[in-house]
Order: structure tokens, then sequence, then C-alpha cells
């Protein structure tokens, strides 16, 4: 990444782009449809918190102590745009450096991806709190995992600063890549389930309560597996980007150890109501996580970082077989 000229470091320039480009973030949250529709309250209160800190504590950090390696990803985001419309008024080619597209990327990564998370993590909570107070082992276990990843992944898209090691490097750049990602998630994923058919259920019921049992440790097992790989990233955690390489367990045995241990606790939830039908959807779910795994490899290995821990780690999906 190309380094930024000293006067672009100005902390005034960094501290106003971030309020106006957090500040629009704001605005789009509380005017768009869909995010009243969809975010509770809490969330746009909390939000709305966020913001209110930046604008008090973050002037502390620009003035007086980052002295390098500042977080410029919205003054580098307003710079690229302003380049793109000011070349397409004057009928030109818009040249944009590549920390520039980064940074407006990682933007629109952020303003999608922390509502939804922050959101994700209160109904979690409140699910949490609910299940404490009429205990019942399974669904206790189910909320505290997806709390933790959610609480882990909502801070992660949150922050960011050099002292915690998740500076982003870069974000995915395809189309493809931005589709597999997105289609996981609300709003998108509600609409491939009109037209993809979804028979699993984290509460599924197993030919008596023996199997039943035995079955809901196994899915804690990989809902284990799955919620380790989160702690493991901690605040690096975060969708299409490359904020650096982690290489502890579970990533030190297999690549993608999350998609694995969600696909299997889809299909094994899905054993009680299986059909034809049934199949063919969770097999397009599989076929989509499959594309989410190729394309971030794809994406990461323009990292040499990303190219020696592959060395390292050598399967993908299944430990001495794929």
């Amino acid at each position: 990444m190309a380094k930024i000229n000293e006067s672009q470091l100005n902390p005034a320039k960094l501290y106003f782009s971030g309020a106006l480009v957090y500040g629009v973030g704001i605005l789009i949250i509380k005017f768009l449809p869909y995010y009243q529709k969809t975010l509770s309250q809490l969330t746009k209160e909390t939000l709305l918190f966020l913001y209110i800190l930046y604008l008090i504590f973050s002037p502390l950090y620009f003035f007086f102590f980052a002295k390098e390696n500042l977080n410029s990803k919205p003054y580098l985001a307003l710079r690229g745009i302003f380049k793109i419309f000011s070349a397409f008024f004057k009928r030109k080619l818009a040249v944009v450096e590549k920390e520039e597209k980064v940074a407006y990327l990682f933007l629109l990564v952020k303003l999608f991806f922390l509502p939804i998370m922050v959101n994700f993590f209160f109904q979690n909570y409140s699910s949490l709190i609910s299940n404490i107070k009429s205990f019942s082992w399974f669904p206790f276990l189910l909320t505290l995992i997806f709390f933790i990843d959610t609480f882990i992944f909502a801070a992660g898209y949150a922050v960011e600063f050099p002292f915690l090691g998740n500076m982003v490097r870069s974000v995915e750049p395809t189309f493809f890549g931005w589709f597999v990602a997105l289609i996981c998630y609300p709003p998108f994923n509600s609409v491939a389930g009109q037209y993809v058919p979804w028979g699993a259920n984290d509460y599924a019921v197993f030919w008596g309560g023996t199997w039943t049992n035995i079955i809901r440790i196994i899915i804690v097992a990989l809902l284990i597996i799955y919620v380790w790989a989160t702690i493991a990233l901690g605040f690096k955690s975060s969708n299409l980007t490359n904020r650096g390489i982690v290489s502890k367990f579970p990533y030190s045995v297999i690549r993608h150890p999350a998609y694995v241990s969600k696909s299997m606790v889809w299909w094994i939830t899905l054993l009680p109501a299986i059909s034809l039908t049934f199949a063919a959807g969770m097999l397009f779910w599989t076929a989509i996580y499959f594309f989410r795994a190729y394309t971030e490899e794809r994406h990461l290995s323009q990292d040499k970082d990303y190219l020696e821990y592959c060395a390292k780690v050598k399967y993908r999906f299944i430990p001495f077989v794929l």
C-alpha cells in the first residue's frame, strides 16, 4: 500500500472526515426504511452512542497519541470518491489509488455488517437472559455461543487500531466474492430463502430422547469449534477483509474451521426432515460456503503471510483429506 503524504495525515482532516462519513452512516441507519424495520431501538441507540464516542474521544487519538499508521480510512474514501465524481463530470477516467479503493470498500463493509452484528448481538443477549431464567442446557449453550460470536464480530467491525493488530490490509475486490458473502446475511438470505428450500432446525428432535441428547452434544461440540475460530480471530473478525493472518487453533488444523463446523451442524439438523428438496437446498448453501472459502483464499493469497500459512496448513476443510 502506498505511503500517505504527511500533509494528508493532518489530524484535523482525518477527524472531520471520520465525523462526516460516520455521520452519514448514522443518517442512513436513521432514515433508510430497511434499517427502520429491522434494527431494534437499542441497536440504533448503540450505534449513535458509538458515533458520539468517536466525536468525543478520537481527537485524543488523532492529535496526541497516533504518530504514524493513523486510521485514515474515512479520509481516503472521501478522496477516492471525490476523484470519481470529479472525473465523471470532466468526462475523464478516474485514477483511484489502491489505498483509496480499500478505504471505501471497507467503509461499505462496515456500513453493512456493523448494524447487523450489533442487532444480532442484542437478539442473542435477550435470548441468553431468557434461557438463564428458564434454564435448559441446549438452548442456553446455543445462545451463549452465538452471543460470544456476534459480540466479537460487532467489536471487530466497530474498531480498527494499529495496537489491536486489526488494520485492514485489503478488501475483497470482486463482485462474486461480495455476492457469496452477502447472500448469507439479511436481507439477501431472506430473498434467497423464497426460492431455496430450508429444512434445518437448530432444535430438531432426533428419533427419541437419547438420540436427541447425543446428537445435540455433537452439535454443541461443532459450534464450540465455530466460536473458537471467532475467538482466535478476535478483533480481526470481519467479512470480506484481510486484517492479518491468524494461525492459532482451530486455524492451525484446517483453513476454514468455522465454515466446516457450521455446514456440518446444518446437515445434521436437517436429518429428521430430510428430503430431496431440502437436500438440494442444503447443497446450494454448502456450495455458497465453498465459494466463500474459494474467494477468500483467492483474495488472501495476495498476502505473502497467507501463502506461508497455506504452506503450513495444507488442508482447507478436512484434515489429511481435503
